[in-house]
């Protein structure tokens, strides 16, 4: 690339962001229309696509053009992904399971810290083109994987298959029992949630946002992906080296290995998080990673000051320390929640267009961060984490107002979680089939017990 201006490296990091923002508008007709599992397999090979073409770049314009690629599918994998997770998880794990979606995030990137910084030696056009490549293999394990990958149940209900999704959960939730009382309660459910949502005529925008419950549930979703972005970490994580050298900590060794130990840290936070969803609910784990950040982001701030202003060693190292800290608290919630929280508040109707929206707007605000944050940090340095602080303040009130709380419901009851006062919705709620009331009144009612 010879020597690429600011601006060239600028675009090659956030072609990711921009074409993962377009993907998102083709997201739900798919993930909806033509199942989950097509949908993954159809953005794991982009992925796999956009690879091989950007390892076998001859140019600029071609390893921009891969990665690209790469966004567009991107943003199908990650609406998909969690959609299918939620909808297939045992009851008793699904929480756990669908948390679990993010959190291996900082798995591949370890693998890309640690391969970039070996690789970084090589004089060769492999020293970028091994990354390049390795990239492409987790696609291409999903896409051979989820061939035998079991349908969404829910998917399979919409589409009239209701003996395949009876027989998915006979096998997966119950263990081959015919006449598990845990089936009978998800089908009835779920076919009611259906049907529900059928006769409400929620399949358009339009009418959609005429529901003031819909309002909500898109509002947090919105909120979700910018609170998880506009938070002081994105800084941290995309400009690591640059807080670092304005810290003082300048060696190449030493900024690798503080580096890959946060990628481990940040591994394990965000497994603790996982656990603590569904043993102290999501909500207040949501406000303990807000209140957190800010109480890290204050004397970070004021230790990059004191350096900035006298070069002082003792206050380079605490601003390490307060760095850690401020990963921490985010990764006990935004990393593990992140898809998880919105997946479970939408019902299936409208679920891909929910997450294909969050989507959407992280993009967005990721294309937004790359651009500001640099120019931001050139000309006012430590304090643009102040900008955060404010940020944090607002997110946390916004969490305490409007954030409900998630943990011991199934996906069909949290369907109806912001209108619980209307008759016809708390009919499904409390298990009756709106289809059929024979079947209804048989129907055992399952409540999801924790360990």
């Amino acid at each position: 690339m010879g020597r690429p201006t600011s601006s060239d490296l600028g675009l090659i990091t956030s072609v990711v962001f921009i074409s993962g923002f377009v993907g998102a508008f083709f997201v739900p007709t798919l993930a909806d229309r033509y199942a989950r599992r097509l949908t993954l397999f159809f953005g794991s090979s982009l992925c796999v696509i956009g690879a091989a073409v950007q390892t076998a770049a001859q140019s600029k314009a071609m390893f921009i053009g891969g990665r690209l690629i790469i966004g567009f599918g991107i943003s199908f994998t990650t609406s998909a992904g969690p959609s299918l997770l939620n909808e297939l998880a045992h009851p008793r794990m699904r929480g756990q399971i669908a948390a679990s979606f993010n959190v291996l995030w900082y798995v591949g990137s370890i693998f890309a810290a640690w391969i970039s910084f070996g690789t970084g030696h090589m004089s060769s056009s492999w020293a970028w083109r091994v990354p390049s490549l390795v990239q492409g293999i987790p696609a291409l394990l999903l896409a051979t994987a989820v061939i035998s990958i079991p349908e969404s149940p829910r998917y399979l209900y919409a589409k009239g298959r209701t003996s395949e999704a009876r027989e998915l959960l006979v096998r997966y939730h119950a263990n081959g029992r015919q006449d598990d009382e845990l089936v009978e309660s998800e089908l009835c459910k779920i076919a009611a949630a259906l049907q529900l949502e059928k006769d409400s005529r929620l399949m358009t925008w339009s009418t959609m946002l005429k529901s003031p419950a819909n309002r909500k549930w898109f509002g947090i979703c919105i909120a979700v992906a910018l609170l998880t972005l506009w938070n002081g970490l994105g800084v941290v994580s995309y400009y690591f080296s640059p807080i670092l050298t304005s810290i003082g900590i300048t060696g190449s060794n030493q900024q690798t290995g503080i580096n890959g130990g946060m990628q481990i840290w940040n591994l394990l936070c965000s497994i603790l998080g996982t656990y603590l969803a569904e043993r102290i609910g999501r909500r207040p784990l949501w406000l303990a990673s807000f209140i957190g950040m800010m109480m890290a982001n204050v004397p970070m701030t004021v230790s990059s000051a004191r350096y900035a202003a006298n070069g002082s060693k003792g206050a380079a190292y605490p601003t390490v320390f307060f760095l850690f800290l401020y990963n921490a608290a985010f990764n006990i919630a935004c990393n593990p929640l992140l898809y998880s929280y919105s997946t479970e508040l939408f019902p299936y109707s409208i679920r891909a267009r929910g997450l294909g929206l969050q989507i959407l707007v992280s993009n967005a605000a990721r294309t937004v961060n790359q651009y500001v944050n640099p120019i931001a940090l050139e000309n006012i340095g430590c304090w643009y984490f102040v900008f955060y602080l404010g940020m944090l303040i607002v997110g946390t009130i916004f969490i305490y107002l409007f954030f409900p709380e998630t943990k011991g419901f199934t996906l069909e009851e949290l369907a109806q979680i912001f209108e619980k006062d209307d008759q016809r919705r708390m009919e499904v709620v409390q298990g009756v089939d709106l289809v059929s009331s024979e079947t209804a009144a048989e129907e055992v009612r399952y409540e999801p017990k924790l360990a």
